[in-house]
């Protein structure tokens, strides 16, 4: 009996040791590391996990064990915001241009990404003249590249670490439809991007080298599309590049909110499960959610911080991409597959994309905002494409998302009637709409007691 225990206590004491050496291996070895990752089943992610600054996953927002608030009561500690400015992107003329200078972004898709979207003329745009006052403020998303002399990239590849490489995450494609557009270079670097920013790393070499600028264009698109919980994350990305091409660093930038993280992170949740615990049906929960946003804002291009959901959720005043933000992820936090599209409405412009009960419609709260009496319409609820047919253009991965072709939470609801005190005199009240007009079309209701 001894001599088995002796040969068991062997046994571990090898299992250990190659253990222990696989492990050094994993770390010392980016190639070995990499394989292992390809061959470790991933973590399907369906709403977007708490990730605090060690890179440790917290219990989902709401979920058993949790507060219940969806706010993360753990430390993250001082983030630093990005001082250093980049070099201008470098121009190539003629035909010579490296391949990550490539920036058509259709070549690094998946390949089973096809689009069904039929994309409006640009020439049929027509812009009501009551909505001119609410376009514009829009910031796209911007890449700068940088070339370093490989004095400086090889000092830089021995200090700088990946960060958190989001390794063993996935994105249920539902939620989180982006992530599924990319090819697969692309998948690991949006998951990279994705766990840094979490943990509020703002500089970290690339998981992927071999990676063009179109690629880059797309993740950190994908990134910034799929998560507006991530309210911190600025419309900057960065880049450098050995002169042979290899990507060596990937640089994030951050608001001045990721200051105070945990203070602002609070307050974010904490508006976001306000507005979307309505309860009820789904489409009830959205329309609570729409109405909520569009009676708590106030559409400003000079509102602080207008290109995340916190300007809308928290300050009460936004442009289109904070309103589109906001209203995508308290929709997610319902558990309501949401997007966020962009395009072109007259100017760079952002809305949002719902599905309820399997269908796809086009909602912008921006422009159902009316910032007057009463506060919100539904001229641009729950939309087919047909309707935004000569006011909105998808462009970039957007055209991508579903065509919008519900019709069975088309055209529910009327306008909310005026108040009486404030309506204008020596007009002709219209009727209520029958929920069969066309976007643009104006309508002055008024309140009539009853029995008159």
């Amino acid at each position: 009996m001894k001599k088995v225990f002796n040969w068991i206590a062997v046994i571990l004491l090898l299992l250990l040791t190659l253990i222990i050496i696989l492990t050094g291996i994993y770390i010392a070895d980016p190639d070995f590391k990499e394989w292992v990752n390809s061959h470790v089943p991933k973590v399907k992610v369906t709403h977007a996990p708490v990730v605090t600054t060690d890179g440790s996953y917290n219990i989902e927002p709401g979920s058993a064990g949790s507060s219940g608030t969806g706010i993360d009561a753990g430390s993250y500690g001082e983030a630093s915001v990005p001082g250093q400015s980049y070099s201008e992107p470098i121009t190539y003329g003629g035909s010579g241009v490296p391949a990550y200078m490539d920036d058509d972004i259709t070549r690094f898709l998946s390949g089973d990404v096809d689009t069904d979207y039929v994309a409006p003329d640009i020439s049929q745009i027509m812009i009501p003249n009551e909505l001119l006052t609410r376009i514009g403020g829009f910031e796209p998303l911007t890449l700068d590249i940088g070339v370093l002399s490989d004095e400086d990239a090889d000092r830089l590849e021995q200090e700088l670490g990946y960060g958190e490489t989001g390794d063993g995450l996935d994105f249920d494609p539902l939620m989180y439809p982006y992530y599924s557009m990319l090819d697969d270079q692309s998948k690991h670097l949006y998951r990279q991007i994705y766990a840094n920013a979490c943990a509020l790393n703002d500089d970290f070499r690339a998981v992927e080298s071999n990676v063009t600028k179109g690629q880059l264009d797309n993740a950190f698109t994908a990134v910034f599309n799929d998560h507006p919980e991530l309210f911190w994350l600025d419309t900057k990305f960065g880049a450098r590049y050995r002169g042979n091409g290899d990507c060596l660093e990937l640089k994030l930038f951050f608001n001045s909110l990721a200051n105070d993280i945990d203070s602002t992170k609070a307050q974010f949740e904490a508006a976001a499960a306000g507005i979307s615990s309505a309860g009820g049906s789904p489409y009830e929960t959205e329309k609570a959610i729409h109405q909520a946003l569009a009676n708590n804002n106030i559409y400003s291009l000079g509102a602080p911080y207008n290109q995340s959901g916190y300007s809308a959720l928290v300050n009460g005043s936004t442009v289109c991409a904070g309103y589109s933000r906001a209203f995508q992820y308290a929709c997610q936090l319902a558990g309501i597959p949401c997007y966020y599209c962009s395009g072109y409405a007259g100017e760079n412009h952002a809305w949002n994309i719902i599905c309820l009960d399997g269908d796809f419609y086009n909602v912008d709260v921006t422009w159902d905002d009316t910032d007057s009496s009463p506060a919100y319409n539904y001229q641009w609820f729950n939309k087919t494409d047909d309707d935004y047919g000569t006011t909105h253009i998808r462009r970039d991965l957007s055209v991508y998302l579903p065509p919008c072709n519900g019709t069975k939470y088309r055209n529910l609801e009327s306008d909310p009637a005026v108040d009486t005190q404030s309506a204008p005199t020596g007009g002709t009240p219209v009727a209520p709409s029958s929920g069969d007009d066309t976007p643009g079309e104006i309508y002055l209701v008024l309140n009539v007691p009853a029995g008159q």
